[in-house]
């Protein structure tokens, strides 16, 4: 059956010679593939964390600059309203007075108009009066003097 010779040995040694060489010329190296593979995966895995917290940063400054910004230009925006509104206000005003003083100076001109026109009026009623009671009296020589303070009260309540 099974007989223990020199070839026995042979067949040991070089089976055992081959395994050591596969191990030294396949696994060996296989094997530090894969440990740099794996130390490779864990160092781009590390940088990609450093690189994410750094971008969080980034970002966390960023929005932080945005909403200051935005805070400025909010501030920039309520003061130009702030500031229009009071020229707005102030130009209101000096236009209002403007119109007041127009105003008054048209009531005067009015009323100084007006009183022209009932002194006109006061005269010519006069004269009317006085031709009214000629033709009916049919005198001539007749003279009527008529009251032109009351003339004129009569004209300006009426007007």
């Amino acid at each position: 059956m099974f007989e223990v010779n020199g070839t026995l040995v042979i067949f040991v040694l070089s089976f055992l010679a081959f395994m050591y060489l596969l191990n030294e010329i396949m696994l060996k190296p296989v094997c530090k593939v894969l440990e740099m593979r794996a130390y490779k995966i864990q160092s781009d895995l590390e940088a990609a964390k450093a690189a994410r917290h750094q971008a969080e940063q980034v970002l966390d400054k960023y929005e932080q600059d945005l909403r200051q910004i935005r805070s400025d230009a909010q501030g920039t925006i309520n003061t130009a309203v702030d500031e229009s509104n009071r020229v707005r206000k102030n130009e209101l005003g000096r236009i209002a007075a403007e119109g007041k003083a127009e105003l008054d100076r048209s009531k005067a001109a009015l009323s100084t108009e007006r009183a022209a026109l009932i002194d006109s009026l006061v005269a010519q009623e006069r004269e009317l009066i006085e031709t009214i009671t000629r033709k009916v009296l049919n005198d001539e020589t007749v003279h009527v003097k008529v009251d032109e303070t009351e003339v004129r009260r009569t004209l300006e309540e009426a007007c």
